[in-house]
């Protein structure tokens, strides 16, 4: 697996320029860490998946996932065993634990989207790919958070690099029969584990597509697929068997029905758009690349012989279709995508001018540059809803929290016209006669991960109103009552940072709960006061409040107010 050749490397782009991408470099690892520690966990998925790994943990069942005493069937173990191994080495307490396994995939994904890259183009692209990748919106904010998505894009990128090199026959015999197969179902396999159809999906529609293209299907006959079942039998089935016994059939059944047909039938959890609205959001999701796409549609086009663009191609496109079609929309569903679609645009900026005189009609000529500006603007949107939102929710009048969105929309405005100046004079670019053109990809991509250390250290992490979880555990931290429990704002932030000790509640339930306990304390969502007080002066309940948080719930989009009920013999020393 060879990668980088520093000799030829260092001839190719000179000592500055190795110096360049290696503070690059540096700088986008830097951004992988910033706001890790004090970043909130995340309503709802991330604090969810932190929570059932550290239940596994601490009940050392490793066979069940549960949040609190409910079964979650989301997704399968994999992701909670190395989330709770992780754990289990730098502390259960912190968040930041549970992101780490993040931050280590996408490290490995980084390394192989260069391999990939290193397949069709020399290795200083290959640099610039991996740099323009790593910058991404959507692949940074993965990397912040304690899911599935950034792990299973590494499988993604080491099972698609090894059946790349098996349709490229890149090994030797012994490598390409026995080999590269084991280890594209071994990766499948965990990728099944961690993220369940997903993983299918990416694999098979690549393979799939591929065998279309060619209209030849021995890639099937050369992936072995007895050697694959048996290996996803040893890796999956134990599991599978161990759940579906321990659950008397009640996991799976959820899995399937609750959460893999729920999103097939209807948008889950109201996130449900149109087709197409995958396309519109490009600009953004795939930001500050998405400008370079038409580009890379041109290189396809122009290239449509080259296997390896017909294998990026049969990677993206089928898998695209599945997540317009499918009802419910996330910003992430394109992930598994992203290395091809990084690989193809910023390997067609070095080509996209002599890519566009090709055509011959002027109005598809216009469309592609216009085309490329729209996407372009999708950096200036993103910057503004920083700056907008930043503004609304900085209660606090934290100016360091100004400055730092107001310069966010600025690189995003400063990235917008260098991405355009790149791609008209991408022909300059090549030839190397003007350094400031030669160095503008470099710049797009400092500015880009300053943006991104920006935002994760100085912004998010300080917009305390959107995080009620902490401002709530900031305020009871120091109190020490015998129980706690919450109706109405039933978020899985606050269950994680309460270590689980706490008891989401009906109005009911938490007036009985007060009434019964001594040093007890109440959290009551306004919504569900009045139903909360009515009980508990039937109950001639003894408490009293004196304290209201107010904030924002991100996961129902409102603004809340919980009030924070004591036991009135309650003894806050």
């Amino acid at each position: 697996m060879k990668f980088i050749n520093f000799k030829k490397l260092l001839k190719e782009i000179g000592h500055f320029n190795f110096l360049t991408i290696s503070v690059l470099l540096f700088l986008t690892l830097t951004a992988f860490f910033a706001g890790q520690n004090s970043l909130p966990p995340i309503d709802r998925d991330e604090a969810r998946f932190a929570q059932a790994s550290r239940q596994m943990l601490q009940n050392s069942d490793y066979i069940n996932i549960k949040f609190q005493d409910e079964i979650r069937a989301k997704k399968p173990v994999g992701i909670y065993w190395i989330q709770a191994l992780s754990a289990n080495f730098l502390g259960e307490i912190s968040i930041s634990s549970y992101r780490f396994p993040s931050i280590i995939s996408s490290i490995i994904s980084i390394l192989f989207v260069g391999l990939l890259a290193r397949l069709i183009f020399p290795i200083y692209q290959s640099l610039i790919i991996i740099l323009f990748f790593a910058s991404s919106i959507t692949f940074i904010g993965e990397t912040h958070l304690a899911k599935t998505d950034a792990t299973l894009l590494a499988l993604i990128c080491v099972q698609q690099y090894y059946l790349l090199n098996l349709i490229l026959k890149k090994g030797s015999l012994l490598q390409n029969k026995y080999l590269y197969p084991s280890i594209i179902w071994l990766v499948f396999a965990f990728g099944i584990l961690v993220k369940g159809p997903l993983s299918i999906a990416i694999l098979f529609l690549t393979i799939i597509a591929f065998c279309l293209l060619k209209k030849d299907f021995s890639l099937i006959k050369s992936l072995n697929p007895l050697l694959g079942i048996i290996i996803c039998l040893v890796v999956i089935l134990p599991w599978v068997l161990a759940i579906n016994d321990s659950t008397q059939g009640l996991f799976l059944e959820k899995a399937f029905n609750d959460d893999f047909v729920n999103k097939l039938k209807s948008g889950q959890e109201g996130h449900g758009a149109w087709p197409g609205a995958h396309f519109l959001m490009l600009p953004i999701t795939l930001w500050p690349i998405a400008i370079f796409i038409p580009g890379s549609v041109l290189f396809a086009l122009n290239n449509k012989t080259n296997i390896v663009v017909q294998f990026l191609v049969c990677w993206i496109v089928p898998f695209w279709i599945l997540i317009e079609i499918v009802p419910t929309k996330l910003f992430h569903y394109s992930l598994p995508v992203l290395p091809a679609i990084a690989i193809l645009s910023i390997g067609s900026l070095f080509h996209f001018k002599s890519n566009i005189n090709n055509i011959n009609n002027n109005f598809f000529r216009k469309i592609i540059i216009y085309v490329s500006i729209f996407f372009g603007l999708g950096g200036v949107i993103l910057g503004g809803a920083i700056l907008y939102f930043s503004s609304k929710f900085n209660f606090n009048y934290d100016l360091s929290i100004t400055i730092g969105a107001i310069t966010v929309f600025i690189i995003t405005i400063i990235i917008f016209f260098l991405s355009i100046i790149l791609i008209i004079k991408s022909e300059i670019y090549i030839k190397q006669n003007n350094k400031f053109i030669y160095n503008i990809p470099f710049l797009i991509v400092f500015l880009a991960t300053i943006f991104n250390i920006i935002n994760f250290q100085f912004i998010l992490p300080k917009l305390d109103y959107l995080y009620p979880s902490k401002l709530i555990l900031n305020k009871i931290k120091d109190i020490k009552p015998d129980a706690i429990a919450i109706t109405g704002y039933h978020e899985p932030s606050l269950v994680f940072l309460l270590n689980g000790e706490v008891l989401l509640s009906s109005p009911q339930e938490v007036a009985i709960f007060m009434a019964e306990g001594k040093n007890n304390i109440g959290l009551v969502e306004d919504d569900a006061l009045k139903e909360f007080l009515d009980i508990s002066k039937e109950l001639n309940s003894s408490i009293r409040t004196d304290e209201v948080i107010k904030g924002y719930n991100i996961a129902k989009g409102k603004h809340v107010k919980i009030h924070i009920f004591k036991n009135q013999t309650f003894d806050l020393r």
